[in-house]
């Protein structure tokens, strides 16, 4: 559980005092929400699709790779990722493709 200082009022007119978290339920599509919120928080919208800096472009580099290594993958699958395994596979692509030793 994680107390907020400041409880939230829902536009149910309920207040919200702490967050309850499921990691384990956390999806490749969390992600996309994820980059979502932080857009909407920091209204960074440059345009920047650098591989080094986006995160979310290096999964797709490391998923289309995997499609060509694996024939029985298709695109679709990688919602099918957890949210860890999907950021494993922003580093596998910086350490193995974009920087590699």
């Amino acid at each position: 559980m994680f107390e907020l200082r400041k409880p939230i009022k829902l536009s149910t007119g309920e207040e919200v005092k702490e967050l309850k978290f499921d990691w384990e339920a956390l999806t490749f599509s969390d992600l996309q929400n994820a980059n979502k919120i932080k857009t909407f928080i920091t209204k960074n919208v440059d345009g920047s699709y650098s591989p080094k800096l986006d995160s979310e472009l290096r999964i797709g580099i490391a998923w289309v790779a995997a499609m060509r290594g694996d024939s029985r993958l298709a695109l679709n699958d990688v919602l099918k990722l957890g949210l860890a395994d999907s950021l494993a596979l922003a580093d596998e692509t910086l350490d193995s493709y974009l920087i590699p030793d």
